[in-house]
């Protein structure tokens, strides 16, 4: 599935690696994919937004990883995107029309 023509783009976190990394294609709506134990980024390059959204059973260390780690994914997609936290149960409604939710 091509996610949205290529506007969203979304990585997982990596424990072993300590980074995040890139799911290419998914089969259907992005929340699909999600598991409370692990966090995702969610890239959307129209409204220059960077959702993580963390799982409620994620790791302190995987959310130390992921803290540490979105910032490079900003400066990599554009400097001027925001980065925003978003916990599983809390999603806004922005985010979930994204994910489709």
């Amino acid at each position: 599935m091509n996610i949205l023509e290529g506007q969203i783009l979304i990585f997982e976190i990596d424990e072993e690696n300590e980074d995040f990394r890139e799911i290419k294609e998914i089969d259907g709506a992005i929340h699909t994919i999600f598991k409370n134990f692990s966090i995702f980024i969610i890239v959307d390059s129209l409204d220059k937004e960077i959702w993580m959204w963390i799982g409620k059973n994620a790791s302190i260390r995987k959310k130390f990883i992921a803290t540490q780690n979105a910032p490079n994914i900003r400066d990599k997609y554009g400097i001027d995107f925001k980065i925003k936290t978003v916990d599983e149960g809390n999603e806004p409604p922005e985010f979930k029309e994204i994910v489709g939710l």
